[in-house]
Order: structure tokens, then sequence, then C-alpha cells
């Protein structure tokens, strides 16, 4: 049977977190995670023996006053109580023949994709792009209509500045000959 860690922390008054930890360090084995409880750690019963021993011993070192966890003493009480034998942890995971075609079916599907990829790119050099078409003509005839448009804006210029002069010269006329420089009396 497989305890969550939800029940845990609960039980022995911890945090997730310091179970966490615990598996980092590897005072727990292998924890898995149970899909029909939401992927929530879930723990076998030597498991939450070990947590216990862990959490006992952490309380006794902060009761003689320490306040940092001596590890080695942990590690050392796990040992003398669990031992230091690895075994091998059933999983209780049962997985269907549909499961296991599934995956067969999507590994073909992959090795089609890669077999269609090869081949595409096999059969890139011999799909070359046509023969570049020569826009010579075209780029002189837009040299020529970019040359006429800075002559005509050249010209353009000389008016501008032709009328700003006239119109200097007519502000420093005095008011009557205003109407002389338009042709009127």
């Amino acid at each position: 049977m497989r305890i969550p860690i939800s029940l845990i922390v609960k039980e022995l008054n911890l945090e997730a977190y310091q179970l966490r930890e615990w598996e980092k360090r590897d005072w727990l084995g292998e924890v898995l995670k149970d899909p029909m409880q939401n992927h929530q750690r879930v723990y076998t019963e030597e498991q939450v023996e070990r947590i216990q021993l862990i959490a006992e011993t952490i309380q006794a070192q902060r009761a003689k006053g320490i306040k940092r966890t001596h590890l080695e003493e942990v590690e050392t009480r796990l040992l003398e109580r669990f031992g230091g034998e690895v075994k091998p942890m059933n999983t209780d995971l049962q997985v269907s023949p549909q499961s296991i075609q599934q995956v067969v079916e999507l590994l073909m599907g992959q090795n089609q994709k890669i077999h269609d990829l090869q081949q595409l790119m096999e059969q890139q050099p011999k799909n070359q792009l046509p023969n570049p078409v020569d826009h010579t003509e075209v780029l002189t005839d837009m040299k020529n209509e970019l040359k006429k448009s800075q002559e005509r804006e050249e010209q353009l210029l000389a008016i501008v500045q032709q009328l700003q002069t006239d119109l200097d010269e007519l502000k420093k006329a005095p008011a009557k000959s205003k109407w002389k420089f338009w042709g009127k009396d």
C-alpha cells in the first residue's frame, strides 16, 4: 500500500519540502508519483518508517540544543535500522498491451517521418532554383529615372530660392512700390 505525501505531512507534523529534501539526500529511496492521485508523491510502509526515524532523530537533536541537523547521525541511524542493502522496489504499476502498442505505433510513425525527411534532403540538390532573371535593363532604367528626378529636384530648389529672393526684396521695398512690383499703380 502506498501512502500519499499529504497524509504523511499531516500525521507526522512535517512539511512537504522536508520530505523532498530527504529524497534528494537519498534517505528514502525511490519515491513514486501516483497517477491515480494527481501525480502526488506516495510512500511505502518502509519509507514511512524511515521518515519517522529521520524525524525522531532530528527532534532528539533539537532537544539537545543542536540547531543544525547532524546529517551523519541521521545516516548512521538509517544504516543501523534499515541496513545498506539495495532492494528492488515493486512499483505496482500496470501497463496494458494497448499502451505498449501505442508506443510502438508512435515510434513507427516517427521513423517514417525521419525516413521521409531523409528522402527530401536527398532530392533537394536535384530540385534547384531556375536560373536567375537578368534585371540589368530594369536597373539601368531605374538609374535614369533617378537621375531625371534629381535634376527636377535641383530645378525646383532653384525656383524656390529665386522665389525666396524675390520675396525678401518685396519685403524691403516701400509700401507704394509693392503695387508697382505686381504691375499695379
